[in-house]
């Protein structure tokens, strides 16, 4: 898959942002939830031609069975890297990564957390514009808010600026597996409830439905519609 010069940028920017800290020597590993094997194949190839395979079981065990923050903080970028490109599986490893980011990013330098934050920007932008998508809309809501603690809104309005016909779709999906109202004591979910169930929605999908050449598509809009009319009247 290609990606837009904005997210190229942006993963440069943060490879660079990270590039000081060298893979360590010697790195503590649990013997029974890690094999020798799965360490020597993150250290088989330069960071950057690092596969989902190699980084895959890594991903799953960092700083917690395998390595510290410095061994985290070195193959940050390709992991990011990895998730974007949908050849890391996001479902196991997105929240997860971004958990450990989330949970110590304040102490990093600014740097650090600006090409982190700049690197999210475009992952959000790339997630509108294709669809459908491993990490899906609501999984990187939880990412930017949750996780990394960002304000949601900046993002929300992206969403509503956005006239692709992916935008809509990922709109009319969320509308549908949406539940409102469960968590409102939690500002951005109770931020993201007034919104989806306001009339930026409508405007997104309409947009779509009244230009889109496609019946699966026309589909998916007309019951995100349905969904949002009956939320509204109730």
């Amino acid at each position: 898959m290609g990606t837009p010069a904005d997210l190229d940028r942006a993963l440069e920017a943060l490879y660079a942002a990270f590039s000081q800290y060298p893979l360590p020597a010697k790195i503590d590993v649990c013997d029974h939830c890690v094999s020798d094997e799965q360490v020597r194949a993150t250290r088989a190839a330069p960071l950057r031609t690092l596969t989902a395979s190699a980084l895959g079981p890594y991903a799953g065990n960092a700083m917690s069975t395998w390595g510290e923050v410095g061994e985290f903080m070195h193959f940050l970028p390709r992991l990011l890297e990895l998730l974007i490109l949908e050849e890391l599986n996001g479902f196991l490893h997105a929240d997860t990564t971004m958990m450990r980011i989330g949970n110590r990013w304040t102490s990093w330098r600014r740097s650090e957390r600006e090409s982190i934050i700049a690197v999210c920007d475009a992952w959000w932008r790339h997630t509108l514009n294709h669809y459908p998508r491993d990490v899906d809309v609501m999984m990187m809501i939880a990412i930017l808010a949750d996780d990394l603690g960002l304000d949601l809104a900046p993002y929300l309005a992206e969403w509503e600026s956005n006239s692709t016909e992916t935008a809509a779709r990922h709109m009319a999906w969320l509308v549908r597996d949406f539940t409102s109202g469960v968590a409102r004591d939690i500002e951005w979910y109770a931020l993201l409830t007034d919104w989806i169930t306001g009339p930026a929605p409508i405007v997104i999908m309409e947009r779509a439905f009244f230009s889109t050449g496609s019946s699966e598509v026309l589909q998916e809009l007309f019951d995100g519609l349905e969904t949002h009319r009956v939320w509204r009247e109730h």
